[in-house]
């Protein structure tokens, strides 16, 4: 949908109440002292959100940036499992499936543009309990013993730093509690065969130490399934088996003294998600013509020690450690398709090992001036070996001939050293001001074959930054608010593991956006209705891309010198009557690429290989061993395109959600009824402009929930519908920058109908 035609959508939306599903449900106080269940809206208002946000609690209206809260309740009304569920929930949010496994999330259009290169850094934070989680392929992982997911958009680079260039997600999971035995477990099952378990428990084991323990396990049968893979008549895909445990220790000997070690692990083992090549000769989006049996395998493990240590009534210091492990395997049906032609990926594996240390100095509420001082330190090794197999004559492998294979191990350090400083001017004004300063390496040794196997040389990169924040904020009234920011994010430079390439460097240079934000946060009638604005205006250097180069296999990271984005977020809640409430978000964006810069598709680079490889005379049929012909590598250098004018990836024009809850007595217990509508406006899934191959359309989903709490009892029974009229709308498009080059289509889930039974005690 084009912007400048948004027409009755934009009037839908916003007469249905669509600004903000802030957050359905309620939320922990801290990090530290989680709470089991917010206290519900009554007649007295709407209740106070309470988030860390940057680091220090605040209630959501106080906070003066551009966040959502979203609750572990909200979550499982919904049967969010993973990040990709949490679509249609927060205003700017969008999150896409990538080449069957990725998670590429994006804020206000700024997101993953690089997902190709193993070594790139994401746009989005994203954080588990405060701890950095290192490789983006760990975003795979469930949601597990979740109290709360808070979204914080816009740049973060003062307390969350590197890769915080769009915002930060952080997943906020629930802590023990000192002195009490409580437990809830939960059974799901719906169509596909779905079924859900999940259990927790509190333990206290004396006055100063209590423990908690979780577990889920998710399996489903496949959405879809390919249509010729060898011995099988329908082999499955999209299908679930995984399995999450969760565990902490809670010590707290004095009131001064806190500690928390945690630990976490997740594994997921069944067949390849679902993506289907736009050339796929059936119509039906959920059957493929593919005969190659992928699978795919994750598993990650996280530690990480938090220790709180207050200093009189002076200031907290407090330290958080952790490591952390990822290994992802993967095969594919790369090309997609099933004929004489074929790409098959044999062999992918993502492998990280990541120790991260923060320590930070936090003022306590004492007077006029709110500060924190910290600093922190990364160290990750990670590996990427990929092979893919093909039709085309080359060296082999078991037999078949190789079309790209790499293998990639790479170094990343990140030091950085932060402040930041709220100043109470007056009673209603207040003053931040922050920096942090980063330096990252990146270093690599690539072994690759594209036309010959080869050791290529060593690759370094460095790069450092300072960013910051500075805002004003200002309290009209005690439920009225303004407030204006102006930040700066960072994003790390890089290195390339391509060999011989004509355009694309070794090295790729770091990515700034500078933002200038202005939002207002309202309460209205007695706290009956909230409505939330922000305005946005953001500056792009160096926007990193995934780039093809003239002379084929030899692309990599680089970087579209300048880009502007700007865009308008609405949120509200209104409670008209008591046990009626509607929430409702609106995303209007827009954003551009400035400046002459030219680059070239893989896909359009290929048909111009061909051309140009007919024109030249080379023996027929074309083989892409023709693409290392100096003429054709000359040809396709001569038709570059001009990417000025053309819209910043991953950024739709319109996004929003709207809901009505209702909850009241019936009989001897109480019911909630609740219906959601969710529409995800048409983008680019690239920085091009190819049509289908480009072009994600519209979607519009329709959700429901039915959930029933009889009085005196732990008892709670609920009936859930996930795209309650089962339509087949498009999550993402991916185009191959490698070995087959087509595009495929990820489609967001089928209809899902769950029934749940949940106890506590």
């Amino acid at each position: 949908m084009n912007i400048r035609n948004l027409g009755g959508s934009i009037l839908f939306l916003t007469g249905a109440s669509a600004m903000a599903l802030v957050s359905a449900s309620a939320f922990a106080a801290t990090t530290d002292k989680p709470v089991n269940a917010a206290p519900a809206d009554d007649a007295d208002g709407l209740k106070d959100i309470i988030v860390v946000g940057e680091k220090r609690e605040t209630t959501l209206q106080r906070a003066p940036l551009s966040i959502t809260a979203v609750s572990g309740d909200a979550l499982k009304q919904r049967n969010a499992n993973e990040l990709n569920d949490l679509n249609g929930i927060v205003p700017g949010l969008t999150i896409m499936k990538s080449e069957g496994s990725a998670r590429i999330v994006a804020i206000r259009g700024i997101g993953y543009e690089t997902s190709a290169n193993p070594n790139s850094q994401p746009g989005v934070a994203f954080h588990i309990d405060g701890v950095y989680i290192a490789h983006v392929m760990a975003l795979g992982q469930d949601l597990l013993d979740v109290d709360r997911v808070e979204v914080l958009r816009g740049p973060q680079g003062t307390v969350f730093g590197q890769t915080s260039t769009g915002g930060a997600v952080n997943v906020i999971t629930r802590k023990p509690i000192l002195g009490e035995a409580s437990g809830t477990a939960s059974l799901s099952y719906g169509n596909y065969n779905y079924l859900k378990g999940v259990a927790a428990v509190n333990i206290p084991i004396s006055e100063t130490l209590a423990a908690r323990f979780s577990a889920q396990y998710l399996r489903h049968d496949g959405y879809g399934y390919a249509t010729r893979v060898p011995g099988y008549s329908q082999y499955a895909l999209d299908d679930a088996n995984n399995v999450g445990l969760r565990g902490s220790l809670l010590w707290k000997p004095t009131d001064g003294f806190s500690a928390i070690l945690s630990g976490q692990t997740f594994d997921a083992d069944h067949n390849a998600a679902l993506q289907k090549n736009v050339n796929d000769p059936n119509p039906d989006p959920r059957v493929v013509t593919q005969d190659y049996p992928g699978r795919y395998a994750l598993k990650t493990r996280m530690v990480n020690l938090t220790l709180a240590q207050e200093i009189g009534s002076f200031a907290t210091l407090k330290s958080v450690t952790a490591y952390q492990y990822m290994d992802k395997r993967q095969t594919a049906d790369t090309d997609r398709l099933a004929g004489s032609f074929f790409v098959h990926t044999v062999r992918w594996r993502d492998k990280s090992k990541a120790f991260t240390q923060e320590v930070s100095l936090s003022s306590q509420d004492q007077g006029s001036l709110d500060w924190t001082l910290g600093g922190f330190y990364l160290r990750q090794h990670a590996l990427k070996d990929y092979l893919s197999l093909g039709s085309n004559p080359g060296l082999t492998y078991l037999g078949m001939p190789i079309v790209f294979a790499t293998y990639s191990p790479y170094q990343h350090t990140s030091i950085a050293g932060y402040g930041q400083a709220t100043l109470q001017a007056t009673d209603r004004l207040a003053l931040t001001a922050g920096g942090r300063y980063s330096w990252d390496k990146t270093t690599g040794q690539p072994i690759n074959f594209f036309n010959q196997f080869g050791v290529a040389n060593p690759r370094e990169s460095k790069s450092d930054a300072f960013t910051g924040k500075l805002g004003a904020e200002y309290q009209a009234t005690p439920t009225n608010m303004i407030y204006f920011t102006a930040s700066r994010g960072y994003k790390p430079s890089g290195v390339n593991f391509n060999q011989g390439a004509v355009m694309v460097p070794q090295t790729y240079k770091k990515e700034t956006v500078d933002a200038l934000e202005l939002g207002f946060k309202n309460e209205f009638f007695d706290r009956t209705v909230r409505f939330n604005a922000s305005g946005y205006y953001y500056w792009y250097d160096n926007y990193q891309y995934t780039a093809e180069d003239p002379r084929p296999n030899s692309g990599g990271s680089a970087n579209i010198p300048r880009a502007e984005i700007y865009g308008l977020e609405l949120e509200a809640s209104v409670l008209p009557v008591k046990g009626l409430r509607f929430d409702g978000i609106l995303s209007l964006a827009s954003g551009k690429f400035k400046g002459d810069y030219k680059t070239i598709d893989s896909q359009g680079a290929l048909l111009i290989r061909q051309a140009a490889s007919i024109a030249l005379g080379l023996p027929q049929p074309y083989v892409s061993g023709y693409g290392y012909n100096p003429a054709v590598i000359a040809a396709v250098q001569a038709n570059l395109s001009n990417t000025n004018g053309h819209e910043v990836a991953k950024l739709p024009g319109v996004q929003g959600s709207v809901s009505s809850t209702y909850t009241g007595e019936i009989g001897p217990g109480e019911v909630t009824l609740k219906g959601e509508m969710v529409y995800r406006g048409e983008f680019n899934s690239r920085i091009f402009t190819s049509g289908p191959l480009d072009r994600v359309p519209s979607y519009t989903v329709f959700n429901a929930l039915v959930q029933y709490a009889p009085h005196n009892s732990n008892m709670t029974f609920s009936i859930s519908a996930q795209n309650l009229f089962d339509k087949n709308g498009i999550n993402s498009l991916f185009t191959d920058p490698y070995g087959a080059l087509t595009t495929s289509v990820e489609y967001i889930n089928p209809r899902q109908v769950f029934g749940t039974v949940a106890f506590k005690f």
